[in-house]
Formats: structure tokens, sequence, C-alpha cells
């Protein structure tokens, strides 16, 4: 009995110690209205509501005596009134705009948020809410049996996030496995699904912070910091697109990037000495293999020192530049941040040291970090005058010829991975430690890099590949998944880490294909690379002192499977430009989950069905992710789909067993898909393109797609120098295809449309305008005659040829 007696009173002084460790917000005590929402004052804390938007609400909570007055890293959106009534309900004040509803309990300050037509959305956790640990922040929420998660960024494992944990610390980690966190990327934005239904949390806070997604327990889920406030912004759907639009309006979205970062890029560590390059770009033209991008690592540097040549391995930069530019090859160089801590031959160190520009102890001494230049100071980037100067050392190298920056170890890492805590950066002339800005030190260098080049480059479109960011990267970088590993494993993250980023606002990115680390197999690094030609970024790279991992490296016949898949890119680029361009305007992904698209779907929402992806809103994508396979098992969501290399035709709302032979990799476009390809050219902007290629699914209904063209490479297309065309396909009394130039301000040098259009029937008249178009006897005199058409009675295909005259109606009766 004493036992028991003195159990429970260990256990009772526990809770309470326990207890007493987390502060929770407490009751409303006052409030105050605004304009832009509601300021309350608690019994513990102070907690505002800022109504962003009619879907987007922002909450925030601080145990301080005032709210910090410091800016977002994350946020561009500027606040503009939105109207909202708010009532105060006796129990609960009530805070409504058109399409949503909040109620705050008063005893104890909870939130509860509703759609318009009062469905419950998401809400606090009835006994916690928001809780404090001294400094550490606190959000729980209730965890519903139906809710799923996704998101937060660059995430191994499933897509799914339920009943995880994860922590927002860009890490470098190479070689990271299946469960590895964190990685490179901090992305503290989630999506929540539950009937349906979605919502966003983004949570704007770079300190160190944790998602528990219901890890270890059914009552809730929660995310928080170890400092900071408990700032968060809920944004409403119901439609997953329109929750990460939305969130892409708060961080910002893509600018439109180069064309030619579109086509595939060869890259390894290292490719020197400059007979190397022009070797290695030789080959790529001998062979006739599309390639546009060479990259540079780290080798090319005098002695690691960024922004130098070595002379003894590359002693004409600029000619050498200029006389791959002429070959159609773009060159990339690396940029790491830490620069050598040389102070007698190094005048990039001088400068930084004479201006004030690198990161202190606290003690005012500059800090030095051992990284690939042995001891090496870091650039304060969250102090402008740092990004100027930095920015204006990029320009150079691009002026110097260089086409694109690498931004690399910008986690920041150092050997040893402990960036010292104590460390001071300006903080946008606020002050602050490293333990504020580790998550944003890549992200700002990011944007010193392309504020220098947009700034001291006229009329020049940046291209940034960055390692490490936080929300908001995608307005300055590209994106790829770090040091992966040459196994299955990673190439199957390879597709589900780049779905991850994806729905977390970053549309450009990719892996390195063929695996970083290690030798594949012939056949996996043919399959990498078929998946590769799908993602939106394209990179075949590898480590130093392996064996090499260019498409001709594993023979002639990997060689001729490899050079198949990357000439289907270049096939698909009208396509894949066109979506890029709609995912500057919506901050969609290209690459995209099979949910976004079928969201009422559940089976897009299984573990298998994260396997395939659709690529815009037209092609489904199902990679085959094991070297060994010759099938593969793949959903396909209502409607006809057609396997567009076999030109058979699938119905969906089943799971299908296709064949894929080693140098296939099954795609299909949707019933009603408009997919524009063009000629093979070996590197964006070879020539002219002077036919377009339509390929088309009819559907019982009408469907349209919205081709979008421009130079590729200014920006003069930010005054409107392009050119977007509409292609229409009705069903009424025959088949009708319209073309029309919603707006005709680039001149594209087109001559001519051939289009397919798939599962079709045999017309008897088929007229372009007022000008009736003649049958032909095979494909081929079609395609060398100016226009007609063709019909394949055994395939059901019918190919038509038309001048590009501008607006146009082809009508099939």
């Amino acid at each position: 009995m004493k036992k028991s007696i003195i159990l429970l009173s260990i256990l009772f002084a526990f809770q309470t110690i326990s207890k007493a460790q987390f502060e929770f917000a407490g009751k409303i005590v006052s409030y105050n209205k605004t304009d832009q929402g509601i300021n309350f004052r608690l019994s513990n804390s102070l907690f505002n509501i800022y109504v962003v938007a009619d879907n987007i609400v922002r909450f925030r909570y601080t145990n301080h005596k005032s709210f910090s007055t410091e800016p977002s890293y994350a946020v561009i959106y500027k606040q503009h009134r939105v109207p909202f009534n708010f009532e105060d309900k006796s129990n609960y004040f009530q805070v409504t705009t058109s399409e949503l509803t909040i109620k705050i309990s008063k005893v104890p300050c909870r939130v509860s948020i509703y759609d318009k037509y009062m469905n419950l959305i998401n809400e606090d956790e009835k006994s916690f809410g928001v809780a404090f640990d001294k400094d550490e922040v606190r959000c729980f929420k209730t965890l519903f049996n139906n809710e799923k998660f996704y998101g937060l960024g660059e995430k191994t494992g499933d897509l799914s996030r339920r009943g995880n944990q994860y922590t927002m610390w860009n890490s470098d980690i190479p070689g990271y496995s299946w469960t590895q966190d964190p990685l490179y990327q901090s992305i503290p934005f989630f999506i929540g699904i539950r009937n349906n239904r979605s919502y966003g949390i983004f949570f704007d806070n770079t300190y160190k912070s944790y998602f528990n997604m219901g890890a270890s327990n059914n009552r809730f889920y929660w995310f928080g910091a170890d400092k900071g406030e408990m700032n968060y912004y809920f944004i409403y759907g119901p439609e997953i697109k329109k929750v990460i639009s939305s969130y892409t309006d708060l961080t910002g979205k893509m600018e439109l990037p180069p064309k030619w970062a579109l086509g595939y890029q060869q890259s390894k560590w290292s490719y020197y000495p400059e007979s190397t390059v022009r070797s290695l770009a030789n080959t790529f033209r001998n062979k006739q293999i599309p390639c546009d991008v060479i990259y540079l690592d780290i080798d090319y540097m005098n002695g690691y020192r960024v922004f130098t040549w070595n002379k003894e391995r590359f002693p004409e930069p600029e000619k050498m530049l200029s006389d791959l530019k002429m070959q159609g090859f773009k060159v990339v160089t690396i940029i790491d941040p830490g620069v050598k801590a040389d102070t007698d031959n190094y005048s990039i160190a001088k400068e930084g040291l004479k201006q004030n520009l690198f990161v202190k102890y606290p003690d005012g001494e500059f800090y030095q970090g051992e990284v690939w230049p042995s001891w090496a100071y870091f650039p304060d980037f969250t102090k402008k005058a740092t990004r100027d100067w930095w920015g204006r050392h990029d320009a150079e190298l691009i002026k110097q010829g260089v086409s694109g920056l690498w931004n690399d170890m910008n986690e920041p890492s150092v050997w040893g991975q402990a960036f010292p805590d104590i460390v001071q950066f300006d903080d946008q002339g606020f002050g602050a430690n490293h333990k504020k800005i580790h998550n944003v030190y890549g992200l700002e260098m990011a944007r010193a890099t392309f504020d220098g080049i947009k700034n001291n480059v006229p009329n020049t479109r940046p291209f940034i590949l960055t390692r490490a960011g936080y929300a908001g990267i995608q307005r300055y970088a590209a994106v790829w998944t770090g040091d992966n590993v040459a196994n299955d494993v990673h190439l199957k993250m390879a597709c589900t880490i780049t779905q991850s980023l994806g729905l977390s606002g970053i549309p450009f990115v990719g892996s390195d294909v063929g695996g970083f680390i290690g030798v594949p197999s012939g056949n996996l690094y043919t399959r990498w690379m078929e998946l590769g030609a799908f993602t939106p970024f394209f990179r075949g790279h590898s480590e130093i002192n392996i064996k090499d991992k260019e498409p001709w490296a594993f023979g002639a016949e990997v060689e001729g499977w490899v050079k198949k898949a990357i000439e289907l890119r270049y096939r698909l680029l009208p396509y894949l430009y066109s979506e890029f361009y709609k995912a500057s305007i919506t901050g969609l992904p290209i690459m995209r989950p099979m949910f976004l698209d079928f969201q009422d779907d559940g089976q897009c929402y299984t573990t298998n069905a994260e396997f395939q992806f659709m690529l815009g809103n037209e092609i489904l994508v199902a990679p085959v992710l094991n070297e060994n396979d010759v099938y593969k098992k793949l959903y396909l969501p209502e409607g006809k789909w057609l396997e567009l290399q076999t030109n058979q035709i699938y119905n969906g709302k089943q799971w299908v067993v296709v064949e894929a032979p080693i140098d296939r990799i099954p795609f299909f476009i949707k019933e009603g898909g408009i997919v524009p390809m063009q000629e093979v050219q070996n590197y964006v902007g070879e020539k002219k393109i002077k036919e377009l290629k339509l390929n088309i699914l009819p559907s019982g209904k009408s469907s349209s797609y919205e081709l979008y063209e421009d130079d590729g490479k200014t920006l003069n297309y930010q005054n409107g120098d392009f050119t977007l065309t509409k292609f229409e396909v009705t069903h009424d009394k025959g088949l009708d295809i319209s073309i029309t130039k919603e707006k005709d301000n680039y001149n594209t040098g087109r001559k001519d449309y051939l289009i397919n259009i798939f599962d079709a029937d045999q017309f008897s008249k088929i007229s372009s305008g007022s000008s009736l178009l003649l049958p032909v006897s095979s494909l081929n005199n079609l395609e060398n005659s100016g226009s007609g058409y063709f019909y394949d009675a055994g395939k059901k295909i019918l190919t038509i040829k038309v001048d590009d005259t501008g607006n146009l109606k082809i009508m099939c009766r």
C-alpha cells in the first residue's frame, strides 16, 4: 500500500512538473478590431488574426510583450484590406469571410475553422491549442480519423506524411536513406485533406522546427519550433491546386527560366582540364545526342577560391565559353559560399573583410569554417550590402560567358556540419544568431545570385540551381535532391521527393540522374534517364574517381536506349515549356502526384500510385523504378488513355499492367488531351522549328490546350513579347479543331501543323477554313506534301497537315 501511495505521489509530481513546463495561450482578456483582423490579449500571450484573403487567414501568437517587427524571409505578399465580419457570440468570437468562418472560443482561447457551408475543416486540440515552453512554441491540432497529410518539401519515404515526425533543419547528408530526415531543404508547409476537401498550413518560422503528423498518438498532430513566434497561415481550397496556388501567392512563384534549362544537362565532379570539356562537347555533337548544358564542379577554380579560374586547367576561359556557345552548349559553374581565408593573394577575401560582409562571432571576430578551400569566411547574405557585392561577382561570371550558377554547400555546410550557433548575422538589420538564419542561408544566397544577375546583366533570365533553401526558394532557383546513390531505392526517391517538392511550391525540380554516389548498372542508368526525361530538371551527375556516367559510358546498346529517352525529352519541349509558363503563373507543380488532378479518386492516394505522376494536365507518366522490371503496374483514372508509344488505348478507372521493355517508359495522354511536340534538336534553339506536331485523343466533350512560345532567352516576354495559341477540339456534327492566336507578339517561324488524331472515325470530308483538304496515299507522302490528310484505318489514326496561317478551323465531317 505504501509503495502504491509513493508511486502515485511520484506520478502526480511528474505530471505537475510536465504540465508546468508548458504554458498554454490562455483565455481571451480583451480585443481590438483593425482593418486587417483582430488583436487579442490573452491571459498568457498575445494573439492576432489577420485576414489575408478570402481563403487565407494568418494566426500569430507570442508569449513576449509585443510581436516582432522583423520581416519574413518567405512571404512577399503585400497585405491589403479584405472584407470580413467580426461578431461577439457570447462564448466565442466569429470571423467570417466569403470562404471561411473562424470561431475563437474565449475560455480557453481555441480556434476552429469552417468552410462557408459550416463544415469543420480544422481545429485546435481542445485541451492544448497553442503552448509555450520558454522559447519553444507549439500548436496542437485535432487529428481526424480520415485525415491525410502531404508536402513539407524535401522529405524521404512515402508521399503521405501521416504517422511520422519531421524536422526542418537544412542538412548535408550524402547518400541519405529512405527514412533520412532532415535533408537539404526546409519547407514548413503541408497540405491536409479530409473528406476530399483540402487546406494548407504554412508555419513561417525559420528556427529549427518540427512537424508531428500524428506520430505515436491518435489524438492530435502538432507543429512548433525551438524559438520564435507561433506564426502560421491557414489556406483553404477546397481544391488542392487552389491551396498550392494560394501558398505561392504568399511566397512567390517561379520566374520563367531560359528555355535551354529544360534541355538535358551533363555534370560530373569534375570535368577538367579544358581539353576534357571540349572533348565531352564534341562527343555529344558527334553522336548527335541532344545536350544543352555542361557543368564545371569545384576543380575549375584556383584552389577552390570562388569567382576564380584555374588558369593551368582553363587558360582562356572566355574563349572556351565562347567556342562552346557556338556549339550550342551553355556552361554552369559551381559557387560555394565559403571564401578562402587568404588575405594576401585573394581579392574576394580582402573585399569582404574590408567591407564587413562576413559573419562574425559575438566578440566581433570573423568566423572561419573549414570547407573545400580549407579555412574560409562566410558571407552574411542576410545583409543587403553583402548580397549586392556577391551578386556583382556572380554577374561578372555571366558577362565572361558562363550561362548559369550552381549554389552548393549552402545549408551552410562545413566539415563536421556544426556551424556554430553563436555566429552572428545582420538579419536585415535586426541582428540574429545562426539558430534563426541557418534555414534561410541558402535562400538568401540564391536571392543574392538571382538579383545580381538581373540587376547587372541586362535582359537576361537567370538560371540558378541550389541545394539548400527555405519556403520561397522557387522565386530564385531550381532545386535538385542532393547527393543521392546509384540504386533502386534512390531511383524511387527520384520519383517521390520531386513530387513532394512540387506540392511544396517548387516546380523546377529533379535528381542527379544515375545517382551521384556509386555506379549504376546499364539497366538502372537507363531507367533513371527515362524518368529524368520527364522530370522538370534533367541532369546527369556523378562523384569523383568512379566510372564515367555519360550516355555512351555503358556501351552501345545502353547508349541507344538513353539517346532515345533524351530525344523524347526534346520532342516534348513545346509541351514542357508551356507547362513551365503555366507554373510561373499558377505556382502549380509541373511533375505532380496523381491526386492533384484526380482529387476525388481514392486510388490516386494509394502508395503504389505514388510511383507514377502527371506531367502537367495532359500526360500520365508511369516510370519503371526497378532495373530488372519489364512490366509496369499502374493506375489509370476515369476516361480513356492513349499510350503514345504503342498507340494503344486503355479504359480508365482501373489498375493495368503494361509492357515496359528496357527502351520504353510508359506514358499516356488523357482523354481530351492535346500534346504539342516537335522534331529533335541537338540543343534548344539549334534551328527554327518549322512544324508543330499535335497529338490529340478526343473526348465526347470539348477540350483545349494553350501553347506558350517566346524567344526563350530574354525578359522581353514580361513586356508581352510572346505568342499564346489555343487549340480547341469539339464534337458536334463531326470533329472540329480550332486554332486561335490569343496573343501573337512573337514570330515563331512556324510553317505548318501536323495533327495526329487518335481513336478517330473515318470522315468523308475534311476542310481547313474554306479550303477542302485532299487525302494522300501514305503518311510519308503527307509529310512531304504542303497540306492534306491520311487516315490509317487499322490504327484508327487520322493525320492532318495544314499551313500555319494564324487563326484557322479544321472541320471533319
